[in-house]
């Protein structure tokens, strides 16, 4: 904190020499506000912003493509709906909405209201032509400069040369691969988010041939066990479990006592962290717990979580472990689409009894209006790796509702982006 003080006392200084015009004043201010950043973020918070950074570059491409800047900057001022933007620009209105989240956070148009923007200074500028061809020219022109030719089918196998050098660079970044298609496909097949339909294509399967992450980390097991410990330790230091900020340990303290009662089923958990932790932390509370996940994962387990059953499950199939007290998902349902999300939600509502059994979804939970900048970042991320989305409050009250979920309270963290959905089945009487 020390740290972070001092460099607002140095900020005050440049700033007043700034306003007085001394020569080099601003740069000094500049780069002293980057001090001060750096001071006041975690190194996992600074990591993070590095890696996400394509992001912001992703939807600036978007909005320049789709004239979305243009259409705010004509209204001079006046605030815009995405609704409006999506009549005027053609473009999908989720869409518009996604990438407004992202391009208000980093300062280039304002968010006036819910889903309403306005232009400001940065806006104007953006859309100069200098700074269209400044964009187009760093975006769209790597490929040319490595000498790179365009393939010809990118569905059907690549063989041209941007091929060969994905190939001999395994470690180039996803969203990288996927954002250097994002040119040939907007203006080939188009933006489908989710292509939930037949003919539509993600991006991800137009980049790289299948359709998510997953059907890669499927053929590469390296890979998968890298994603599998990334998703095991990706919690911030020193915050609070879920079962902290859901009161677990009071909540779920009525579990029935029955030799074959679950407590707590957790599906699609990885390699079984949470419910192991869980277990570790409420070892009195009685039943099962249970961890559900594919055979791929449960064979990568070198040793499972005391106190803690494996079970193998495709979360699309019924859920076999009926009228447990709480079925838990953790960053799940961001991967998918609400088509998909549907699916898998009833397939847990057609095993949990309305009186006993909760539902608790663990995951980004988005305002409706000002939503921070890393939230809306891993929304893109998601769309650009499984065709999936972060949520906002009443995004996940539609989905809980049309599955026959009532939505009983959110809990939320006080440190971090996690939130905690309560949900219990709707009682058809």
């Amino acid at each position: 904190m020390a740290e972070v003080l001092d460099a607002l006392a140095k900020l005050q200084k440049l700033a007043a020499a700034d306003a007085a015009g001394e020569a080099k004043a601003h740069g000094e201010l500049l780069k002293g506000i980057r001090t001060l950043l750096l001071a006041a973020e975690t190194p996992l918070e600074t990591t993070s912003r590095l890696n996400f950074q394509i992001m912001q570059n992703i939807c600036i491409r978007i909005a320049v493509e789709k004239r979305l800047l243009h259409a705010i900057a004509a209204r001079d001022g006046k605030p815009v709906t995405a609704a409006e933007l999506s009549s005027e620009t053609g473009t999908d209105e989720l869409l518009i909405i996604r990438i407004m989240r992202v391009l208000t956070s980093i300062g280039l148009c304002e968010e006036v209201g819910h889903q309403t923007y306005a232009a400001n200074a940065n806006t104007h500028f953006k859309i100069q032509q200098g700074s269209i061809g400044a964009e187009k020219h760093q975006y769209d022109n790597p490929r040319r400069f490595l000498g790179l030719k365009e393939a010809a089918n990118p569905l059907n196998g690549w063989t041209d040369n941007l091929a060969v050098l994905i190939s001999i660079l395994p470690w180039y970044p996803f969203p990288a691969r996927t954002g250097g298609r994002l040119v040939d496909y907007m203006r080939g097949p188009g933006i489908h988010q989710f292509a939930d339909n037949p003919g539509e294509v993600t991006l991800f399967e137009y980049a790289l041939g299948t359709s998510s992450i997953f059907g890669l980390l499927q053929k590469n097991p390296e890979q998968k066990q890298s994603f599998d410990d990334y998703m095991g330790s990706r919690r911030l230091v020193n915050a609070p479990q879920w079962f902290d900020i859901y009161p677990a340990a009071t909540k779920l303290a009525n579990a029935r006592k029955d030799a074959d009662a679950t407590l707590l089923v957790d599906i699609a958990g990885g390699p079984g962290q949470e419910v192991g932790r869980f277990k570790q932390r409420n070892p009195d509370i009685p039943g099962r717990c249970v961890l559900q996940e594919l055979p791929l994962t449960l064979r990568r387990i070198d040793k499972m979580p005391e106190g803690v059953e494996a079970m193998e499950y495709d979360f699309f199939t019924p859920q076999p472990l009926k009228a447990a007290r709480a079925y838990f998902l953790r960053d799940v349902l961001h991967n998918w689409s609400d088509a998909k999300s549907a699916k898998i939600l009833s397939r847990v509502v057609e095993a949990m009894d309305p009186e006993y059994s909760t539902l608790l979804i663990d995951d980004y939970v988005l305002p409706d209006t000002d939503a921070e900048l890393r939230a809306a970042e891993m929304d893109i991320l998601m769309w650009l790796h499984t065709s999936g989305l972060e949520r906002t409050v009443s995004q996940w009250t539609s989905l809980c509702q049309s599955v026959g979920l009532e939505i009983v309270n959110i809990w939320s963290a006080d440190r971090g982006e996690e939130s905690v959905i309560e949900a219990k089945k709707i009682q058809h009487r």
